[in-house]
């Protein structure tokens, strides 16, 4: 029987390596294992519960995606409590694959609650301040908010660009979203 921090490493690599399929059947492997020791309700599942959630997010399974993430939400909550930066990473990922599943008001929700926890537990300088941006600037520009989208992404494109430097992903997919608003 394999470990189940190398079934997490591998799922790990899989997705590193874009073998989504291959990481969504060892994090599936990995949350089992942990669910058999620690239960449904443990914290020690939430890391496995965020990877296999992200990784069907990825795979467009949002239908199965989101109770994993909600779960992992809610655990890290108890676990961390409410304004922890963990949490609102845990927010921005659900967000995510509420917004793709159209649920526009619960994304905003999920990501404006991301922005705050970031904003005071981090600051406005720091990138994943500038990524919660990002996220709500993109469900906003879905909605038509041409101005707070413009003022979103010229924030967090200037935090990516000093913390990150100018060639880094962050930096240039927001630069690039901006630029494509004019």
């Amino acid at each position: 029987m394999i470990a189940m921090a190398d079934v997490t490493s591998l799922g790990i690599a899989a997705v590193h390596s874009g073998d989504l399929e291959s990481a969504r059947a060892l994090f599936r492997h990995a949350l089992e294992q942990r669910i058999a020791i620690y239960g449904r309700n443990s914290p020690a599942i939430i890391n496995e519960l965020a990877n296999l959630g992200n990784v069907l997010a990825e795979l467009h399974d949002e239908a199965a995606a989101r109770p994993l993430l909600e779960q992992a939400l809610r655990l890290r909550e108890q676990q961390l409590g409410p304004d922890d930066p963990v949490v609102a990473t845990e927010l921005g990922n659900l967000g995510l694959v509420l917004q793709a599943v159209g649920d526009v008001v619960a994304a905003r929700a999920a990501f404006e609650r991301a922005l705050d926890i970031q904003l005071a537990a981090r600051g406005d300088d720091h990138p994943d301040s500038a990524l919660a941006m990002a996220n709500l600037a993109s469900l906003l520009r879905e909605a038509g908010d041409a101005t707070l989208v413009r003022r979103l992404l010229v924030r967090a494109t200037n935090v990516f660009d000093r913390r990150l430097g100018h060639s880094h992903e962050a930096t240039r997919v927001t630069r690039q979203t901006l630029l494509d608003l004019a």
